[in-house]
């Protein structure tokens, strides 16, 4: 019995996190307003991590050459 409800447990804090995932940024802000911890802050600067895939450590904007 304990089984099914740890199962049905995990199932939903999965269905809550993708959930959270796909609000929309306004709701997920004013939840942060509320607690800081429901919306950390985004990471400042543009999307590249640096993976060196345009040829540098950051975003080029030519693509990498052979």
């Amino acid at each position: 019995m304990w089984q099914e409800w740890t199962v049905g447990l995990i199932v939903a804090v999965a269905v809550v996190s993708l959930l959270w995932r796909y609000l929309p940024a306004r709701w997920r802000q004013q939840a942060g307003r509320m607690h800081p911890a429901l919306a950390p802050a985004a990471a400042k600067g543009g999307g590249c991590g640096g993976c060196s895939g345009c040829g540098g450590s950051s975003c080029a904007p030519a693509a990498k050459k052979p």
